[in-house]
């Protein structure tokens, strides 16, 4: 395991903290929500949308709770993300295989994703530091979130707009990560100024 993600754990007082254990709780949806989709019924498309839509409310309140129970943490910072993009990548599989979302954008997205965290590995292990998400970030999840839900009960045209709408956010807020990855990098390993003093004779 790297050394920079075991230093940042080590020091996380809250590794087990409800936010956290409500941020992998998400990852148990994924298995009703693959069944639903299996039906290939209208009934199953419904019932699919209601458990992602439940999902979604692990993902609001895992970051209330941080807030509110004062329990954020590192462990947290780096498994929202993670769940996040793991529901997603699972989930868009099973429509491109269920519901015809294009096997290229799938790519795109999981492309775009593995990218990111082979670039937050690197920063974690180089910086012992982990990159603030940015709002582009949160849109084109959001992005993601709307083109699965709206794949899940085949609204068309809808579902094809939001689709194409998030193919153009995808390289921008890749370029917006590096840009961050690279200033956390910078400024992290930025060297102290001595202050000068200066002695009169």
């Amino acid at each position: 395991m790297n050394l920079g993600l075991i230093e940042l754990l080590k020091k996380d007082k809250h590794c087990f903290g409800v936010p956290n254990i409500l941020t992998v709780s998400r990852l148990f949806f994924i298995p009703f929500i693959v069944y639903f989709l299996s039906w290939q019924t209208v009934k199953g498309d419904w019932f699919a949308l209601f458990t992602i839509l439940a999902s979604g409310l692990t993902d609001f309140f895992d970051g209330y709770f941080a807030r509110h129970m004062d329990q954020r943490s590192q462990l947290g910072r780096m498994l929202d993300p993670v769940v996040d993009k793991i529901l997603v990548a699972v989930l868009m599989l099973f429509l491109a295989k269920y519901k015809g979302l294009p096997y290229w954008y799938v790519s795109m997205v999981i492309g775009r994703d593995i990218i990111i965290l082979i670039a937050s590995v690197y920063l974690i292990s180089k910086s012992r530091n982990i990159a603030e998400s940015n709002l582009l970030g949160k849109l084109t999840l959001m992005s993601f979130l709307a083109v699965i839900m709206f794949y899940t009960i085949h609204f068309y045209p809808v579902n094809l707009v939001v689709m194409w709408g998030s193919v153009v956010l995808i390289p921008s807020s890749l370029l917006k990560y590096f840009k961050l990855h690279n200033e956390t990098f910078v400024k992290k390993n930025a060297p102290v100024k001595k202050n000068t003093i200066l002695v009169e004779k």
